[in-house]
């Protein structure tokens, strides 16, 4: 019996105590810390649009998960704001958030009131959220932008740069080089010239005559930052592409690919293998020496010895079209080929400049862009039918073109980041 009674006893004495603990002499204290913790956003709705086979805008619709958006909160400027834009053609009209906080979290209504978080919120321009310490003495306003790809990444923006004195070339070939935008041709008068720019200003070029060239051709090289120019009478190498000498070695890149084909080289690009930095892929791209509807693609290894022509020619409709001045460039890790119009016996004649092909497996296959299902980069609407020659060039960020007339363009793919 005095067990039971001691066991009934202790949780009494510790209720008492409690409720000792709790009198009224003593009150919960409210903090007055103040600050937003967090903030991110609940799943959201992106809106696409697409051409469909008949040339008309479609539009559908996916859910983009909010957990794969950050949010930097700059506490001490009382900022909230994703550094990496969204999707373009998310609707933040209608946004579910999610925040946590030191005191109570509200956000000011266009007419001023406090709202609840719990709203669906619209972030079409910045909202400024309050939060209240738990003592209600102090307050700390938040300035919270959700920002949204403002461009379409699927289109590519061209400019027209006005009053550049880029020459009159009748034949060219371009390349980017430590800044600078080079450019080598042929003038009226059969004679090579190289016109130089920065591509900072590609509005003001100085053209000088060329110098140690002889023999006549137009394949030209940029490998390892020296220029190589292959005519009839040799091979020569050159620093700047304008004073030239013959190259007493030829690059190790170029071994063993057949004379034929290096006479009408297009271009050239190497780079290390994705799965093996060490080992190099190299890519040649030449214009057959008889009329076909396919230009020639060439791959080799730095681990071979021998180069390897790939993709069928003949009316192969995913070969690397041959067209007229075809020209070649290395773009957002993809390879685009453009030009005139078709040279061969296609069934259906290519209309010059009116596609711009793209090969996503290194040279093998070439698409149209109308075929491939994420848009990428293109061409101008105004390029199409023109038939001066013409020569291109990328720096990472802008593609270059400069027409034979003295025109110069700059194109931007929005979707390069």
């Amino acid at each position: 019996m005095k067990r039971i009674a001691t066991s009934l006893i202790c949780p009494l004495i510790g209720a008492l105590l409690l409720t000792s603990c709790l009198s009224n002499d003593d009150e919960i204290v409210k903090s007055s810390e103040v600050a937003l913790l967090s903030f991110g956003i609940k799943d959201i709705k992106t809106v696409h649009t697409i051409k469909t086979d008949e040339g008309k805008d479609s539009t559908y619709t996916t859910m983009m998960s909010g957990s794969t958006v950050t949010f930097t909160i700059d506490q001490n400027r009382h900022l909230v704001y994703n550094a990496d834009s969204i999707a373009y053609g998310t609707n933040v009209k209608k946004v579910l958030v999610k925040v946590t906080a030191d005191g109570y979290v509200y956000y000011l209504k266009k007419d001023g009131a406090l709202g609840s978080v719990e709203d669906s919120i619209d972030f079409t321009s910045p909202v400024t959220f309050r939060v209240k310490s738990y003592d209600e003495q102090y307050t700390r306003d938040y300035r919270v932008s959700i920002n949204v790809h403002q461009v379409d990444p699927k289109v590519t923006i061209w400019t027209q740069l006005e009053n550049a004195n880029f020459p009159e070339l009748v034949e060219q070939k371009a390349f980017v080089k430590d800044d600078s935008l080079s450019v080598t041709g042929v003038d009226a008068n059969g004679a090579y010239q190289t016109a130089s720019a920065s591509t900072a200003d590609a509005t003001i070029w100085t053209t000088t005559a060329c110098s140690g060239i002889e023999g006549t051709g137009l394949s030209i090289f940029l490998i390892e930052n020296t220029f190589y120019l292959k005519t009839t009478a040799g091979l020569y190498r050159s620093e700047d592409a304008v004073a030239w000498s013959v190259a007493e070695d030829m690059p190790e890149v170029l071994h063993t690919l057949p004379e034929g084909v290096m006479s009408n080289g297009v271009a050239l690009f190497s780079e290390p293998l994705s799965t093996n930095e060490e080992i190099i892929r190299s890519i040649f791209v030449a214009t057959p020496e008889t009329a076909d509807t396919c230009a020639q693609v060439w791959t080799k290894l730095s681990t071979e010895t021998e180069w390897k022509e790939i993709g069928a020619s003949g009316n192969n409709v995913y070969g690397c079209p041959n067209l007229e001045d075809l020209a070649m460039i290395q773009y957002a890790d993809k390879l685009y080929a453009f030009g005139g119009k078709s040279v061969g016996n296609r069934k259906s004649p290519l209309e010059a400049f009116g596609d711009c092909y793209e090969s996503r497996d290194h040279g093998v296959t070439w698409k149209g862009r109308e075929k491939v299902y994420e848009k990428a980069f293109s061409l101008p609407e105004i390029f199409k039918g023109r038939t001066e020659t013409f020569s291109t060039a990328t720096d990472g960020e802008y593609v270059w073109v400069m027409w034979s007339n003295g025109e110069v363009w700059r194109g931007r793919w929005n979707g390069i980041e």
